[in-house]
């Protein structure tokens, strides 16, 4: 008899390799020519774009352009197959088009289908629909949680303490924060923020910065979705006249010598050397003087 013929042989029914490996009936190398991860599918995804502040969302969320891209990448393999598979997908480069209206997002793309891994790079077309963030529509209403009142302690506070002030309130300010309007006021300045957390921020900043004390209480200014919301007032107390301390009352440059609280103080004129009594009442038109007022962002 003759050699007897191998009764079944298993082969890749696309190119016909013999194999005992089969992934959705194909060899290994005919299954990953059939996965198409960018190349073939032409993705193209949109982003708003905020047409005030310039930066990008999705829904409500503030998103980069590389992370919308590689999200949406990612989403979009899951969809064809599977969501089980293990995605990884990196950003390499950003291109913006001349009309700035547009983007090509460079993608590099590790998946593993099946315990295949398979490795694509390519290129992703973004479109930016021009949209106004809630960000700037809440700013352009006016909208505010909080208020952050900067008084001082027995006087009135000098423009360069407000100046600091102010200063100190953009410099702690979040990427989601905002500052609606501010209200310059004859016994200082009120400041209009989004947020009760912004509101505590500013206050702890400017205490840190420039002394004294802040407290706060709320009040209900309305309901939604069946719960209080509240509006909460922080009030910022800047020290009053401590000894040792500069300030300028008409033409002169006096001293703080000594503090007699709910009374006055005992100073000194730096120019005549002459000692006087600024009584409770008269410390309100003096004048705290500052070196200088350099805000640092930590």
């Amino acid at each position: 008899m003759g050699e007897e013929k191998e009764k079944w042989s298993k082969f890749c029914p696309r190119c016909g390799k013999k194999t005992d490996e089969f992934f959705d009936c194909l060899c290994r190398e005919c299954f990953k020519k059939e996965i198409k991860l960018i190349k073939a599918q032409k993705l193209e995804i949109s982003v708003s774009k905020c047409v005030n502040c310039g930066a990008y969302f999705k829904g409500k969320e503030r998103i980069s352009v590389e992370e919308a891209v590689v999200d949406s990448v990612r989403k979009e393999i899951r969809k064809r197959y599977g969501y089980n598979c293990v995605v990884e997908a990196k950003e390499l480069e950003k291109e913006l088009k001349a009309d700035e209206n547009r983007a090509v997002v460079f993608v590099n793309v590790k998946v593993a289908i099946k315990g295949v891994e398979i490795e694509e790079r390519g290129e992703v077309e973004v479109i930016f629909k021009k949209e106004t963030c809630e960000r700037c529509s809440m700013i352009a209403g006016g909208y505010y949680e909080g208020i952050v009142q900067i008084r001082a302690e027995n006087r009135i506070p000098m423009d360069e303490e407000l100046v600091m002030a102010e200063e100190i309130a953009y410099s702690v300010l979040g990427e989601a924060d905002f500052i609606s309007k501010e209200r310059k006021l004859k016994e200082g300045l009120d400041i209009y923020v989004s947020s009760m957390e912004c509101g505590r921020r500013i206050s702890r900043g400017i205490v840190k910065k420039l002394g004294g004390i802040f407290s706060e209480s709320r009040k209900v200014y309305g309901m939604k979705d069946g719960r209080n919301v509240y509006r909460v007032s922080f009030s910022v107390r800047l020290p009053g006249f401590e000894e040792g301390a500069m300030v300028e009352m008409g033409d002169k440059m006096i001293s703080v010598e000594k503090v007699r609280g709910g009374k006055g103080i005992e100073c000194v004129d730096m120019k005549t050397g002459e000692h006087m009594f600024l009584r409770k009442k008269e410390t309100k038109k003096a004048k705290r003087i500052y070196k200088n007022h350099e805000i640092s962002r930590d």
